[in-house]
């Protein structure tokens, strides 16, 4: 059988993590607390950095029992920095579902948070190859980690944080904005790719391509993901979210400054450095970024690393699971929401 003809098969063999992590959730917590510890898998989410991990060992030629375990940590990771993230953000939604501070309080989100931590080292110690893995996730943590530091310091408003009010990016670049996404999101993409490789007992050659072809991908879909944040249709999402809390750090809005004459620069930058943005205010801002070749722009970004990551497939052949893999890269660049 063909696992890999259609997205919508890709993403059913990611979704095969699921009784792993529901199951890894539910040990050693009462009964009315794991009912809140799998909200976040219950309520949606595409599992792809799941299916990546079980692709990527499939392509290497390891088998799809022993790569589970291992994509069920990478998700595991994911999640907990959603719940982390929307804790920071003070976000309200997510997968258009209330985010679980709203769903269950901000204190008891922190607790769940801490449990995903120390389930993800529960699942780490049941994989083949655990050192590895655990040696991946950690540092792949610690990015995530300062990824959500640098995106904090994009904000040019609404934190009182010392450090956010002392360190904020007050001249920002594509080169750092690629810096804060490649830890806040590529690395994890990466890790994905990676750890099926090991999983799998690949050679240093192909885990390193592997390493590559997730950098690359996860580029990729980061940067369309702020592209679909300004342009796209909000589907489960806050429109315009990056402009509501004031962030700097989206592909569109940086084009967008690169190209608008200074009296529409000024007016952007004062909407982001607002104390409150309201809706309206937030509608402003895209119809003064709507008037460049920012979406444009920031489209050929995507593609551009969506190219990258394909190109590290080619040494794998015609094989139908590195074919997954493009494909799954390709629908990060195509999709619309």
């Amino acid at each position: 059988m063909n696992m890999v003809r259609s997205l919508p098969r890709l993403i059913r063999l990611g979704r095969q993590v699921d009784p792993i992590i529901i199951g890894a959730l539910s040990k050693g917590s009462s009964r009315r607390f794991s009912s809140l510890l799998s909200y976040h898998f219950r309520v949606g989410g595409k599992r792809v950095r799941a299916t990546m991990v079980i692709l990527s060992a499939l392509a290497c030629g390891g088998s799809l029992e022993e790569s589970l375990k291992p994509a069920a940590v990478v998700e595991m990771i994911h999640n907990y920095s959603l719940v982390m993230d929307d804790i920071i953000d003070h976000a309200k939604l997510r997968r258009g579902q209330p985010t679980i501070r709203v769903h269950a309080g901000e204190s008891i989100a922190l607790l769940i948070a801490m449990h995903y931590r120390e389930v993800i080292d529960d699942i780490i110690n049941e994989c083949k190859g655990s050192d590895e893995v655990r040696q991946v996730a950690v540092n792949t943590m610690k990015e995530i980690i300062d990824g959500e530091r640098l995106d904090l310091l994009f904000e040019q408003a609404g934190r009182k944080d010392p450090y956010v009010v002392t360190n904020r990016t007050t001249v920002p670049s594509i080169l750092l904005y690629l810096e804060m996404i490649g830890k806040k999101t590529a690395a994890l993409f990466r890790a994905s790719s990676e750890i099926g490789a090991l999983t799998a007992g690949a050679s240093r050659r192909a885990t390193a391509g592997f390493r590559n072809y997730g950098w690359n991908a996860g580029l990729a879909f980061q940067v369309m993901d702020d592209v679909l944040d300004i342009f796209g249709n909000a589907t489960g999402k806050q429109s315009a979210k990056d402009i509501i809390e004031h962030k700097m750090g989206n592909v569109a809005v940086l084009m967008a400054l690169k190209f608008l004459p200074t009296k529409d620069r000024v007016e952007l930058q004062h909407i982001l450095q607002a104390k409150r943005v309201s809706p309206k205010l937030a509608e402003k801002a895209r119809r003064i970024i709507g008037k460049t070749p920012a979406e444009t722009a920031s489209r050929e970004v995507a593609q551009g690393f969506l190219e990258k990551a394909k190109a590290q497939l080619i040494a794998f052949g015609d094989s139908q699971y590195a074919r997954g893999l493009g494909e799954l890269a390709e629908e990060f660049v195509k999709r619309t929401y």
